[in-house]
């Protein structure tokens, strides 16, 4: 009977009351969504860094990891690719040879990891390959040897340029960009721009403010190129210590969503690299694992620093920290949001009930008269409250629900603010994630919310006196 009474006392006023669960059905989609948005990225970025940057298990040799010079490789190289070829949890390994080096071409200079690789195993291991911008991964064979480098590297080597070409003015937008800001570009001619800046000086003389603000990035980007082919002088030590210079033609570059990591590491194959350091086919300096999944590979970790006690056994949250950290926490960061956007929920909610109260103190003084007593009084009030927020609750999470599953599809592009999430490592496109379990601890925080809102309002109705209540109008 009290749910019935509690149920049907939330519609007395039905406009105060659909104003409260609209506050909270926004604040539920808000917490949902920015909660979905937190764990989309955290999955992209985890993702990222296991498939692009550290796999699930590194081997290295001890001393390498301390002075990470060419000479100290991975010692007993047929034993643990032989148990990794055994192992039921290893799902693919690739080995690799890293240098530091210098490059530079006749236009800049840039220094990072040289990562020499065997380029089959590599796309085994390695997700690389599928962030390609221009060119191959390692393909083919060719009188000078191939390297794929980041776009970070390739803007430091000044091999990223900006020329407005015949052709892409042909091909242009013409519905985006007007006739007339087409004959203003035509003006500057085929001049090829090295740097970005002076591009863009450039475009400021001949177009208007309200142009350049409205198309200046898009017109960067779509008239930018990258010099293919570009010879590449390394310098970097042989095993003997002799400094050499070998050159190397660009054949790919790549473009992650961690800007960083495209700046510190290019890719070469690992044969081709032996010949000029002079190290042998089992000479590496790393061998990276993946495995079925990431707790797989923790526990992949664990076995193999029993049966390898001389190397060096990473996993994944060995050798990124603050990502197994963010993995942890990100749930109850989560419920954090939730939880501060309840809250201040919760004085909206306080503040109808007790409305509802004040306005209803003789019909519950006249309860209280025929013989309600105080514990089902204060049940009644207390399950008009998370009636009310339940209520709100539901339909946000089902309109949160159906966003979140039409955006993970889609994603959520922040282009806008790309450079920055770039240079933390993160994607600029989204896809919220949000799980069932998500949902389940975010109703148990709302109807806490309902209760703990009702508390004050049925205090106030349990200290009615029946005979005053009933003589107020």
């Amino acid at each position: 009977m009290i749910l019935s009474i509690g149920w049907k006392n939330v519609w007395r006023s039905k406009t105060r009351s659909l104003v409260v669960i609209i506050a909270v059905m926004l604040g539920i989609f808000g917490g949902v969504m920015a909660a979905g948005i937190m764990q989309g990225w955290l999955e992209q970025r985890i993702h990222a860094s296991i498939y692009n940057e550290v796999a699930h298990v590194q081997i290295h040799n001890p001393e390498y990891m301390y002075n990470e010079e060419i000479q100290h490789t991975v010692s007993d190289y047929q034993k643990i690719i032989s148990m990794l070829d055994t192992i039921p949890e290893t799902t693919a390994w690739t080995p690799r040879v890293k240098l530091f080096v210098m490059a530079k071409t006749s236009w800049g200079s840039s220094g990072f990891i040289l990562k020499g690789v065997d380029p089959e195993k590599e796309i085994q291991v390695s997700e690389i390959n599928q962030f390609l911008v221009e060119g191959n991964f390692l393909e083919g064979t060719h009188r000078r040897p191939s390297i794929v480098i980041g776009s970070k590297v390739a803007e430091n080597l000044k091999l990223l340029n900006f020329q407005i070409t015949s052709e892409k003015l042909d091909s242009i937008d013409k519905e985006l960009y007007s006739a007339a800001l087409i004959e203003k570009l035509q003006t500057i001619g085929s001049r090829r721009f090295r740097k970005g800046k002076d591009f863009r000086n450039k475009l400021r003389e001949v177009l208007t403010k309200e142009e350049m603000k409205e198309h200046e990035d898009k017109l960067v980007k779509y008239f930018s190129f990258y010099r293919m082919g570009t010879s590449i002088e390394i310098t970097m030590q042989n095993r003997s210590g002799q400094i050499i210079h070998p050159v190397f033609k660009v054949r790919g570059i790549y473009k992650t969503s961690n800007s960083g990591f495209d700046a510190m590491n290019a890719y070469v194959i690992r044969d081709v690299l032996n010949r000029y350091t002079d190290l042998s086919e089992e000479e590496v300096h790393e061998i990276a694992v993946i495995t079925a999944d990431n707790e797989t590979g923790v526990k992949l970790a664990d076995k193999l620093d029993g049966y390898l006690p001389d190397q060096d056994i990473m996993s994944w949250r060995q050798s990124a920290p603050e990502i197994a950290m963010y993995t942890d926490f990100s749930a109850v960061i989560s419920y954090i949001y939730v939880a501060i956007i309840l809250f201040a929920l919760a004085f909206g909610i306080i503040n109808t009930m007790m409305m509802s109260v004040l306005e209803r103190i003789k019909e519950l003084g006249m309860l209280m008269a025929i013989g309600m007593n105080k514990r089902r009084v204060f049940a009644m009030i207390m399950i008009e409250s998370i009636f009310l927020t339940l209520t709100g609750a539901v339909v946000g999470m089902v309109f949160s629900g159906i966003m979140v599953e039409i955006l993970s599809r889609t994603g959520m592009n922040f282009e806008m603010w790309s450079e920055g999430f770039e240079a933390m490592g993160y994607a600029a496109i989204v896809y919220p994630s949000v799980t069932l379990q998500n949902f389940f601890w975010i109703t148990v925080l709302v109807i806490i919310t309902g209760m703990v809102s009702a508390i004050w309002p049925a205090r106030k109705a349990l200290r009615l006196n029946p005979v005053e209540a009933l003589r107020m109008e």
